[in-house]
Formats: structure tokens, sequence, C-alpha cells
């Protein structure tokens, strides 16, 4: 779940995200009781402030140890995506 809230964290550039545990379980592919429990342990650590669709992440630092490792290597990918290069024109064949 981690990894999920960091994608939503750059997506939308902001730590609150309006998020319902319904919403984070459809998009992980889990039941709601397992990304209730998950929430549960990060607000404990302190990691995350969670009410009723919307979390609030308080420790991005903390988050970002407790995801897969395969988060940094999607963000570097995406960035690379979304990012124009230097030297290649952004519209095809220009």
């Amino acid at each position: 779940m981690s990894r999920w809230l960091l994608c939503a964290r750059d997506l939308t550039e902001s730590e609150s995200l309006p998020l319902t545990q319904e919403c984070l379980a459809q998009m992980i592919g889990v039941q709601r009781n397992a990304v209730s429990i998950v929430a549960n342990a990060l607000q404990k650590a302190g990691i995350i402030s969670y009410s009723r669709g919307q979390i609030e992440i308080t420790n991005v630092a903390g988050l970002r140890e407790t995801a897969c490792e395969c988060y940094e290597a999607v963000k570097v990918r995406r960035d690379r995506l979304l990012k124009p290069s230097e030297g290649r024109s952004s519209m095809a064949g220009g």
C-alpha cells in the first residue's frame, strides 16, 4: 500500500490524499479490511494520519522505507518518460 500512496502523492503533488479505504482496495486489488489493517499500522507508526476518506502523509521518508524497491524503479522510469529529453523535439518528426 505504501507504494500506491507514494505514487498518488507524486501525481497529486500533495501529502493530502482524498482516498477512501474502498478506493485504495480497488486500486491495489485487495479486500478493504486489508487496507484498514495496513492503514492502522502506518498511522500508529506516525507515517500517515487517516480520517474518513482523507489520508495525510506525515512522514514521507518513513513511507518510502515501508515501500518495496519497485517504487523507486517505477518513479525513475516514469520521470524519464515524462521529462522531455534535451535535443529532441516534443513534436513527432520535428
